[in-house]
């Protein structure tokens, strides 16, 4: 008996153990299961906050019962709200759920141009989540009301297009506000947020980058609210389709060579273009009326236009030997003091150039041949400023000059308004160089007869003498194959 009753024990003892197992592995089974959905609902809850949720928003909206009154459908049980074309019934739901009141609102299909939150919202003090989707509202008419319990607002695929740095200042436990795919164009600034406020969207709206949004980068702890920063497209004609932040940097960049520069500290410094498939910035440097009397000594790397109109400039050997101006292709020098361009003869800038404003300055002569030769063979060159200067046509120069200007009408876009004195006892007597005739730049008048000059009395000679020897030769060829007789100087030759 004693021997059974010990087995007996050891049985009830072995199967205590087995079911204590068991339970452990049910229990270490279960608290699996809870992590891994705990995994699966941040994961959703991320899902949702980062990308719109078509199934339970606000797409195919106008097939739900209530948006035929514009009406808001009863709560649900964890407190949401989902209003369609309206809100029209919203005072007599809140009435009836006075003791559940609504923490979630979805609004599909706003009908008017403007959204008052300081009115819609005033029934719903403990909204904890805002979704307004598919409106066609444009601007929100007052800053949102103060609301303690309000922690996340998404407003997407709507027409809003303006917003204030105040829209949301009043909102103090604010975390998370998505405005994706709106139409919003600018921002006056950084917005106004709650010093715990956790993510901003902005992805998806038509910014215009010629706008100021440098801080997000001037203000790191500002920029990096902005989970999608890097997603910000340009959508503007100067920088369409280029990064925001690409953007900023490169004009934040520019603004730091041009100010670090005594030369350029009063210039206007300006990206004018982003190159599409290297993305390298093109700047555009503005010093006019700023009394120079030298062209400036640096430029910003990648600078093609430099602008430097009504000032007391003489010199422009810059353009010859100064390697910041290498990739300046566009040149405003109107009104300064140019004299003479002759330096740029047969110089890489020369031949490369696009656009050179010389208009007002005090040339009166110039090498027409090397300019000649340079739009020759320049396939850049657009245009070429040369009126109100006081060029002097004498008879050779002014015959070359009109010819220079009659060839190349397309570039020298002013030809018709270059004038120059033509007379030597007359300083002041102006005409159109296109309009003056080789008879009155060489000063010879129609009844006095035409004017020799020396060049064509030499010409004249040689080409006499070139006719003597020739028929000396045909004589001496023509007696030496049937006479015999070769010249006279071939028999005194030794």
């Amino acid at each position: 008996m004693a021997g059974r009753s010990a087995v007996k024990y050891i049985s009830l003892f072995i199967t205590i153990l087995i079911r204590l197992s068991q339970a452990v592995e049910k229990t270490d089974g279960h608290e699996a299961t809870t992590t891994t959905t705990t995994t699966m609902v941040a994961t959703t809850t991320t899902k949702i906050t980062t990308t719109p949720d078509f199934t339970s928003g606000c797409f195919d909206w106008t097939s739900a019962p209530e948006a035929a009154g514009g009406n808001c459908s009863r709560l649900t049980r964890n407190g949401t709200l989902k209003c369609y074309g309206g809100m029209n019934n919203l005072a007599a739901l809140t009435k009836l759920s006075r003791h559940q009141p609504a923490l979630e609102m979805l609004l599909c299909g706003w009908p008017h141009d403007g959204f008052n939150p300081l009115k819609e919202l005033q029934k719903l003090p403990r909204l904890r989540s805002l979704t307004i989707e598919y409106s066609g509202f444009t601007e929100f008419k007052f800053d949102f009301p103060e609301m303690h319990d309000l922690q996340t607002i998404n407003i997407s695929w709507t027409n809003l297009s303006y917003i204030s740095s105040r829209t949301f200042k009043r909102v103090h436990f604010l975390k998370v506000l998505d405005l994706r795919w709106n139409q919003l164009i600018q921002l006056d600034g950084p917005l106004l947020l709650p010093r715990n406020f956790e993510q901003l969207y902005l992805a998806g709206n038509p910014w215009n980058c010629t706008r100021n949004f440098k801080w997000m980068l001037l203000q790191p702890e500002k920029g990096r609210l902005v989970v999608d920063r890097d997603e910000l497209i340009c959508t503007d004609r100067k920088y369409k389709e280029r990064q925001m932040l690409l953007v900023m940097h490169y004009k934040l960049e520019l603004k730091t060579q041009c100010q670090s520069h005594e030369d350029l500290r009063n210039c206007t410094c300006l990206m004018h273009h982003i190159l599409p498939k290297t993305h390298i910035p093109l700047y555009t440097v503005n010093c006019s009326h700023l009394q120079f009397h030298r062209l400036p000594a640096f430029l910003p790397e990648n600078t093609t236009t430099l602008t430097i109109n009504d000032n007391m400039i003489s010199d422009i050997n810059p353009l010859r030997n100064n390697p910041h101006y290498r990739h300046v292709v566009d040149i405003q020098l109107e009104n300064n003091r140019v004299a003479n361009v002759d330096d740029l003869e047969d110089t890489y800038w020369l031949q490369n150039f696009r656009l050179l404003n010389l208009r007002g300055n005090n040339l009166r002569k110039l090498h027409v041949y090397a300019l000649d030769n340079a739009l020759n063979d320049n396939e850049n060159a657009n245009l070429l400023l040369l009126s109100r200067n006081p060029w002097h046509c004498t008879c050779k120069f002014g015959s070359r000059l009109r010819e220079l200007l009659t060839k190349y009408k397309d570039i020298v876009r002013d030809a018709w308004n270059v004038s120059c004195t033509y007379m030597q006892e007359d300083e002041q007597r102006l005409a159109k160089v296109l309009t003056l005739s080789r008879q009155d730049m060489c000063n010879v008048s129609v009844d006095s007869g035409p004017l020799i000059h020396p060049i064509d009395w030499l010409n004249a000679v040689l080409a006499s003498l070139i006719l003597l020897i020739l028929g000396k030769l045909a004589f001496d060829y023509y007696h030496y194959k049937y006479y015999g007789r070769v010249p006279w100087i071939v028999m005194k030759m030794p």
